[in-house]
């Protein structure tokens, strides 16, 4: 998917518009799982998971004539990746252990909603301008009680599986944490 900054010109606010790419968005089953995300994200209300505010499919002609294009509004992060901070250099360990400490909040309510986010990586946390910390990228989440979802899936970024992630084993929040 692509993401962009837009405004919602209802509410006069900015927000980040995740989009399909239109070579992804001819998959059916591609679809649906960006469905999911939105879904997955959106019945979560929790300070350190970006929050999703509307979800829908638009044909674009631009970019594809008779497909639509799925998007997600979400809130628009004002800061940085903490992936690209880490680049940065060290970090203070109070500043660390405020960054663990959302992440793990994040999961802690992503798992208790029963939802696996199976890609924590520092390129999918973001800290805000004013030190918050943001999960976001729910993209290849697995919701523990859908059918639809195959647990042994190996999906993911393959530096950051945990080991039965990587074998193919059904996996539980553990995998978050590892």
């Amino acid at each position: 998917a692509n993401v962009y900054r837009g405004t919602d010109i209802r509410l006069q606010r900015r927000v980040a518009i995740k989009a399909l790419r239109p070579e992804v968005a001819v998959d059916s089953e591609s679809r649906k799982r960006f469905q999911r995300e939105a879904h997955s994200v959106s019945a979560m209300a929790h300070p350190n998971i970006v929050r999703v505010y509307d979800v829908g499919e638009q044909i674009i002609a631009a970019a594809s004539a008779h497909t639509p294009i799925p998007f997600i509004v979400m809130e628009y992060i004002d800061g940085k990746v903490l992936r690209n901070l880490m680049d940065s250099g060290p970090f203070d360990p109070k500043v660390a252990v405020h960054v663990a400490l959302g992440i793990l909040d994040a999961l802690e309510a992503s798992h208790r909603a029963g939802i696996i986010h199976r890609d924590i990586k520092p390129g999918n946390i973001m800290l805000t301008e004013t030190g918050i910390v943001k999960v976001c990228d729910f993209g290849i989440a697995q919701v523990v009680e859908d059918p639809t979802n195959d647990p042994s899936a190996i999906v993911g970024t393959a530096q950051y599986f945990s080991p039965e992630q990587a074998k193919g084993e059904i996996i539980d929040a553990r995998s978050d944490l590892y």
